[in-house]
């Protein structure tokens, strides 16, 4: 199945993409394309484990199955004051 992978802030800079289709098995789960990204680019390793994760507009786990078509925003961790 083909899924949208939409990156922000530093993965983005580090993927060098705004977004991307990717295909996946059909009953893969979030861990399972965290997976996939890491073996992608090795670059975002360190900071992928921390990231949080919206399919679809809502946050989810690493255990929720994804579906044909959806959309998977990556957003890492952002520091502030």
């Amino acid at each position: 199945m083909k899924v949208k992978v939409l990156y922000f802030s530093s993965i983005r800079d580090r993927v060098k993409k705004r977004e991307e289709l990717l295909e996946i098995p059909d009953d893969a789960t979030v861990s399972y394309l965290t997976g996939i990204l890491k073996q992608l680019y090795p670059g975002i390793s360190e900071v992928i484990d921390r990231v949080m994760i919206a399919v679809n507009e809502e946050y989810v786990n690493a255990e929720t199955k994804l579906k044909e078509g959806d959309i998977i925003a990556i957003i890492p961790p952002v520091s502030g004051g």
